[in-house]
């Protein structure tokens, strides 16, 4: 509407003790009455399918994006180091700031969720029926009062927004993927759904601070006049991810030729 304010400027117009406030006041509301409704419904689930949420929650383990990553850094660095073609040089320093952007996401979202959840040791769902949905017992330092907020939200909030940040074309489908493992974590009961979501929301929000930072310094990302942010060697990355893209459709259509030669009955 001309003239009128939507809400998103409305909040972002509150001084930042009115914006803690309204972000308190909603935890709180959904401390009490959003988990309690979430858990009683997510105890109906099936078996079979908490086998595979089971599953699919390890996605949001760190060590899984962090050990490959730091490895591929060092590779990266040592390929650089012995580089002689210029393309080749610019094309392995690219690699290694992505990763680095990366592995730095996923590192420091990760110390900050464990300190967030020492600081307010919120008790995990498994002891929902002895002491309900809001019982905190800060600096316990043990498992059982480490709820609030999830590591693998965390995980993978940041995971979902450095991918979105490099590819903004594919940003939904990243997301999606990251409130899918996110979600996992409060349907299986290690967490209330405040939990994934506020580990969710930290991860992708240290994904985007950590852009900022590196762009007020040139680092990887380049800041405009107008306040845009934008990827350096785009043009880089996007012939190396149609390379690795027409590799994988050449890998997929070998196998998928080898599949059906060795289902041709043989006469």
């Amino acid at each position: 509407m001309a003239g009128g304010a939507t809400m998103f400027e409305k909040i972002s117009g509150l001084a930042v003790y009115e914006k803690a406030l309204l972000a308190l006041s909603i935890l709180f509301f959904s401390f009490l009455i959003i988990d309690p409704l979430v858990y009683s419904v997510i105890r109906e689930f099936h078996p079979e399918a908490l086998r595979f949420l089971r599953a699919l929650t390890y996605l949001g383990k760190s060590y899984i994006i962090l050990i490959p990553s730091g490895v591929l850094i060092v590779f990266f660095t040592w390929m650089r180091a012995y580089q002689i073609s210029p393309r080749r040089y610019a094309g392995y320093g690219l690699a290694q700031q992505l990763l680095l952007f990366l592995f730095a996401a996923v590192a420091l979202s990760g110390m900050a969720t464990t300190l967030l959840k020492n600081i307010f040791g919120r008790a995990r769902p498994k002891l929902y029926d002895q002491l309900g949905a809001v019982e905190f017992q800060p600096f316990s330092f043990e498992h059982d009062f480490t709820a609030f907020p999830s590591a693998h939200a965390t995980t993978a909030g940041a995971l979902a927004g450095v991918l979105a940040i490099i590819w903004p074309c594919a940003r939904v489908p990243f997301l999606i993927a990251a409130a899918w493992v996110a979600s996992t974590r409060f349907i299986i009961g290690a967490h209330f759904f405040t939990d994934a979501v506020a580990g969710c929301a930290l991860g992708l929000a240290f994904s985007y601070f950590i852009r900022d930072r590196m762009a007020r310094r040139g680092w990887l990302f380049r800041k405009h006049e107008d306040g845009r942010i934008t990827l350096r060697g785009r043009v880089l990355l996007r012939s190396a991810t149609r390379n690795v893209m027409r590799l994988g459709e050449e890998i997929a259509a070998g196998l998928f030729e080898r599949f059906t030669l060795d289902k041709t009955p043989r006469k």
